[in-house]
Parts: structure tokens; C-alpha cells; sequence
């Protein structure tokens, strides 16, 4: 699988900052200039089994992906695996009096021959999809910053 992470330091608590992604139904389209929409299936995103769809645009083109929850351990780390894709994580490491945020996404698939050729074919010839999808990850984690650490509910999407 290919492996994107992205983490960012946060003056919040790692409570505050889950409290918040329990609030993604109305927060999701304020968190980034490119989130479109955010429907709750099932359940929230903090419980496992729950089921969500959101759409956003990845290197200029809508997508619409549907996360699954796996695993949560409250106010550390959420799991999801996203139909289609592969699985991500947001995690909370608390450092003292701030919190580091870690966003972790996998694409692709594990299986032993088929995985080692997906992310050959994949990193090759879609590197730059790749590396928008780092961009997208890091810019999240900054507006995640501003947001939290200004108390605002969210970011302008027309400066973001």
C-alpha cells in the first residue's frame, strides 16, 4: 500500500481536537476549500461500524468516498477504511500542553503480489495525484490548526 502522512503540532487537547471530528457532519465543509458534502449513513464517525459518505475534490476532480469506522480508541485514534481505496487514521499524540494531529491514509491494497503491483503502477504513473493528495493533507492539517487554536468554527473557503 501506499502510505501519506501528515501530522501538525496544535494548541489544543487531545479532547477538544476529538470533540471536534465528532462535529464533522457540520464542520466538514469549512475544514477545507475542496470538501464538498459530509452524510452521516450510520452511526458517527466516532463509532465503530458507523458508515459516512463525503465528497471532495482531489487533484481537481470530484470524488465521493464512503468511510467505514474500524476502530476508536477515545480521544487517541479513529480508524476507517474507505470502500474502494484503503483505510486512513486520525490520531492525537499529546506533547505536553499541545496536541500533535496525525492524518494517516493508505491507498490501495495489501494483498500480497496484486498490493506490490498496484503501488508500483499506481506511484508511477499517478505521482502527481499522489503528491496533490499530500498537499490536500497538510493544508487540512493547517486549517485544523487555525480552527482550533482561533476557537472559529471554521476557515473561509473563498481564502482558504
Amino acid at each position: 500500500m501506499i502510505s501519506l502522512v501528515d501530522s501538525i503540532e496544535i494548541q489544543t487537547t487531545p479532547g477538544e481536537l476529538f470533540d471536534w471530528l465528532d462535529r464533522l457532519p457540520q464542520a466538514y465543509t469549512s475544514w477545507h476549500r475542496d470538501h464538498v458534502a459530509y452524510r452521516v449513513l450510520r452511526g458517527s464517525m466516532l463509532e465503530v461500524g458507523s458508515e459516512v459518505e463525503c465528497e471532495e475534490y482531489l487533484h481537481g476532480k470530484l470524488h465521493s468516498m464512503r468511510l467505514r469506522t474500524t476502530k476508536v480508541v477515545p480521544e487517541k485514534r479513529v480508524e476507517y477504511a474507505i470502500r474502494g481505496m484503503g483505510r486512513g487514521a486520525f490520531e492525537a499524540q499529546e506533547e505536553g500542553d499541545t496536541t500533535r494531529f496525525v492524518a494517516e491514509l493508505e491507498i490501495g491494497t495489501d494483498i500480497p503480489v496484486i498490493g506490490r503491483i498496484f503501488d508500483l503502477i499506481f506511484s508511477r504513473f499517478f505521482s502527481q495525484r499522489i503528491e496533490c493528495m499530500k498537499q490536500h493533507m497538510a493544508e487540512e492539517g493547517q486549517n485544523l490548526k487555525s480552527i482550533l487554536e482561533s476557537g472559529s468554527p471554521g476557515i473561509n473557503k473563498d481564502t482558504a
